[in-house]
């Protein structure tokens, strides 16, 4: 016959306490990953692609009958690259052709990713309807181009109004 001896556990139980830390380990753990998502997503986009969205939107109205103006009167642009070093060109016509009289210029160059590498840039007025600026400094990728021009110095606001994707290589 033999002997059934018991031999004392060496697993340590499971405690109340023990719980409790585990719970309160993983429940820490997801707060703070979560916390450097949240960090990571407000520094990174400020949440409106537009300045003044709300504005913008309320004199959306304003905004259509431009663009119903705008085609209309058969104006266009024409906007590009040109050049070994990258010089942006921009050509203002009507629908006849012949370019297009206006009394200012206004170019926003927009990088699709980082708003901090926006830029204005200053046109020079080459002749003809047509403008020029140098994007040496730019850096490479793409960029929307917008171009407005105020057409009617008596009137508030420009009235033209064209944008395109470029690629700075």
């Amino acid at each position: 016959m033999s002997a059934h001896v018991a031999v004392p556990s060496t697993k340590a139980q499971l405690k109340g306490w023990h719980a409790l830390l585990w719970f309160l380990g993983f429940f820490g753990f997801m707060f703070a990953v979560n916390g450097i998502f949240l960090w990571t997503a407000i520094t990174t986009f400020p949440g409106e692609d537009t300045e003044k969205s709300y504005a913008v939107g309320l004199d959306y109205n304003q905004e259509i009958a431009r663009r119903a103006l705008q085609a209309e009167a058969g104006w266009g642009a024409e906007i590009g690259l040109t050049g070994s070093v990258p010089q942006l060109r921009v050509r203002l016509t009507q629908a006849n052709g012949e370019a297009l009289p206006v009394s200012g210029t206004n170019l926003q160059l927009r990088h699709p990713a980082d708003r901090a590498l926006d830029r204005t840039v200053v046109l020079t007025a080459v002749g003809g309807g047509e403008y020029t600026a140098s994007l040496e400094s730019l850096a490479p990728g793409t960029w929307t181009v917008q171009f407005s021009a105020d057409v009617d110095p008596a009137t508030k606001g420009d009235e033209f109004k064209a944008s395109r994707e470029i690629i700075i290589p």
